[in-house]
């Protein structure tokens, strides 16, 4: 992985995380009992997809529904497909002109370098549980939200999908750590891949004591 790929990541992963406190506020609404089931009825507006997923291992997978009332039921997901999975995951309901005016073009700045395209959601079901069980072999769980948000899918087949999607970076786990990955995270995660792998069986890219440390110095090239 080049400097340049492991910076965009490290950046998109900040974007993400600025774009989850933005929503925070739309939590409270989670707690009031809002359910993706209640939405299914309703036809999909569009599922996105950031091409850095392809890129640099890690992006956003989002999926809409319109209902007749003015408002897009909502399900977003940051996914990391060398490592750890879906790490973002919440569902919430809101205006269209919300969803038109802020949550879609801060997904699309989010991407601004990679792009974002259109994606059948059959296809982004597929690649999410994909992910989800690809970390899940490795000792992670999923985001607490991931499984509610997960089921504004509905009866969207992912074996009706011929893509085929791959994890991990040139066949291994490997994990980037982020910016908001603290020192303990990073002992934690390292410890849980050399538990379940072996140490030598996964490449990682981390920092400490502001100094990066790579498992294979080409990583760092």
């Amino acid at each position: 992985m080049a400097v340049d790929a492991r910076k965009r990541q490290k950046k998109l992963q900040r974007k993400a995380q600025k774009r989850k406190r933005k929503l925070t506020a739309k939590k409270t609404e989670q707690a009031s009992g809002l359910r993706p089931e209640k939405y299914l009825r309703y036809p999909v507006l569009e599922c996105l997809v950031g091409d850095s997923i392809d890129q640099v291992g890690m992006g956003s997978v989002l999926l809409a529904r319109e209902t007749p009332y003015a408002e897009v039921a909502v399900s977003a997901f940051v996914v990391d497909v060398y490592c750890l999975g879906v790490k973002e995951a919440f569902f919430t309901v809101m205006r269209k002109a919300d969803y038109l005016g802020k949550l879609k073009p801060m997904l699309t700045k989010t991407h601004a370098e990679a792009g974002v395209r259109p994606l059948e959601p059959c296809c982004a079901r597929k690649l999410l549980q994909g992910a989800v069980a690809y970390a899940e072999s490795l000792g992670f769980e999923p985001a607490e939200d991931y499984w509610r948000a997960e089921k504004l899918f509905g009866d969207a087949d992912p074996a009706a999908c011929e893509t085929e999607y791959t994890y991990g970076h040139e066949g291994r786990p490997c994990y980037v750590q982020g910016p908001n990955d603290d020192l303990k995270t990073v002992r934690y995660v390292m410890e849980r891949l050399t538990e379940r792998l072996g140490e030598g069986n996964f490449d990682y890219v981390i920092e400490i004591d502001g100094e990066q440390q790579a498992s294979r110095p080409e990583l760092l090239e």
